[in-house]
C-alpha cells in the first residue's frame, strides 16, 4: 500500500503528463456544473445581486506578474487539493507539486512550466507576506484588475469600471481579514481605474 506521500506524488506525476486531457476533462467538468448550477438559480427562482463580490477561500488561487523573455506575464495559480495548476498570459501550461521526499522542492514534469518554475515557487512563498498580498487579492477578487505600491505601508487596488466601489469596498473591509496573515500595517487605496474618488481600508 502507498504511503500518503507516495500517492499524492504519483497523482500530480499522473497530471503532468496528462495536463492537456485533465485540463479539458475539468474545463467540461465546469461548464456542466455551471448549467446546473444556472438551471438550479433560475428553478428556484433565486435573486443575487450582480453587485456582490464573489470570492472563494476555499480554493487557493495567486495571480501575479512574472518576468519572461516576452517581458512581464500574469500567471494565474490555482488549486484545491496537493496539485496547483499554471496559467500564463491565459494560457495553461502544466501542473506542479511540492514533493515531500525532496523536501518540499517545488516539481513539475510539464517542459512549459519547468522554465518559469523557480519564478513562480519564489512568488508563491511570498504569498502570506505583506509583500505578496496582492496576489492573493487579486486571487480571491476577480472585480481586481491592478494593484500598485505607492509605499511600503500603500497598496492602490485599481478595481474593473463595471464594479460597484461602494459596494465592494464594504465588502472588502469585512472580508479582506480572512487573507490577512502579517502583522504589518497596511494601508489598501481601493478605486476604480480612470477615477479619483477612493476608499481607503486600514488593516492591522
Amino acid at each position: 500500500m502507498f504511503e500518503k506521500e507516495s500517492v499524492r506524488t504519483v497523482i500530480c506525476r499522473w497530471a503532468g503528463k496528462n495536463s492537456t486531457e485533465l485540463f479539458t476533462g475539468v474545463a467540461i467538468g465546469v461548464s456542466i456544473l455551471a448549467l446546473y448550477l444556472i438551471y438550479r438559480k433560475g428553478k428556484i427562482g433565486s435573486k443575487v445581486s450582480s453587485d456582490k463580490p464573489e470570492v472563494n477561500l476555499n480554493m487557493e488561487r495567486y495571480v501575479f506578474d512574472i518576468a519572461t523573455d516576452d517581458g512581464p506575464n500574469e500567471a494565474v495559480v490555482e488549486s484545491s487539493g496537493e496539485c496547483y495548476s499554471v496559467s500564463l498570459d491565459g494560457k495553461f501550461i502544466g501542473t506542479m507539486w511540492q514533493d515531500e521526499n525532496l523536501g518540499m522542492q517545488w516539481k513539475t514534469e510539464d517542459q512549459e512550466l519547468e522554465i518559469h518554475l523557480w519564478d513562480i515557487a519564489a512568488n508563491l512563498s511570498e504569498s502570506f507576506s505583506r509583500k505578496g498580498f496582492p496576489s492573493l487579492l487579486k486571487g480571491a477578487y476577480p472585480e481586481i484588475s491592478e494593484t500598485v505600491w505607492k509605499t511600503d505601508e500603500t497598496l492602490e487596488v485599481n478595481l474593473s469600471s463595471d464594479t460597484d466601489l461602494e459596494v465592494f469596498s464594504t465588502f472588502l473591509r469585512d472580508e479582506v481579514l480572512n487573507l490577512v496573515d502579517f502583522e504589518e500595517h497596511l494601508d489598501l487605496v481601493v478605486k476604480k481605474d480612470g477615477e479619483a474618488y477612493f476608499k481607503i481600508i486600514g488593516i492591522n
